[in-house]
C-alpha cells in the first residue's frame, strides 16, 4: 500500500528540468568549418567592455520567465606553436570568447578560459572575424567543442 501511495503523491510533484540542444561537433565537421586549426598557448588575457547575450541559450525560472545569459567579452592572445590548417605564416593570434557576467543557474554554457602563466597548450578550430580577431568554431556559446586543452603529456616540439 505504501508503495502505491508514493507513487500517486509523485504525480502531484512537479519536476522541472533544465536542458537545451547542442551541437555535437566530430573532429571532421571542424575541421571542415575551420579555416585556421593549430596548437597554440595563451600569453595574455584582457577582458573588453563587451556585454552581450550569449546565442541559444537562457535562462528558464520558476515562474514562467525567462532571462538571456549574458557575457562578457575576452581577447585571449596565444602563440602559435603549429599550424595545422589554414595560413602558415601565423605566429600569433587573438581568440574573441566570453565569460559569464552573472553567477551560473544551472544549463550553463561551454566557455573557454586561460592561464597565460599556465603553460596550457590547445588544438583550436577557428574561423577569422572581420576584425581580425579568431573564434572558435562551435561558436560563442560552447566554445570548448574547439578549443581543446591538450594533456600534460603533449610535447610541441618548434
Amino acid at each position: 500500500m505504501k508503495i502505491y501511495l508514493t507513487l500517486f503523491m509523485s504525480l502531484f510533484l512537479v519536476v522541472q528540468s533544465h536542458a537545451r540542444l547542442m551541437h555535437i561537433w566530430s573532429y571532421d565537421m571542424l575541421n571542415d568549418k575551420a579555416t585556421l586549426i593549430v596548437v597554440a598557448t595563451p600569453t595574455k588575457v584582457v577582458e573588453t567592455s563587451e556585454l552581450v547575450a550569449l546565442p541559444n541559450i537562457e535562462t528558464d525560472y520558476t515562474n514562467g520567465t525567462h532571462e538571456a545569459v549574458m557575457g562578457k567579452g575576452v581577447e585571449t592572445s596565444f602563440k602559435v606553436l603549429t599550424v595545422l590548417k589554414g595560413e602558415r605564416d601565423v605566429k600569433q593570434l587573438v581568440l574573441h570568447h566570453y565569460v559569464l557576467a552573472s553567477a551560473p543557474a544551472g544549463n550553463d554554457p561551454f566557455l573557454v578560459s586561460f592561464k597565460p602563466e599556465g603553460n596550457q597548450q590547445f588544438l583550436m578550430f577557428l574561423q577569422k572575424e572581420t576584425d581580425g580577431r579568431y573564434v572558435a568554431v562551435s561558436g560563442q556559446t560552447d566554445p570548448q567543442f574547439s578549443v581543446i586543452e591538450l594533456g600534460p603529456n603533449f610535447v610541441s616540439v618548434k
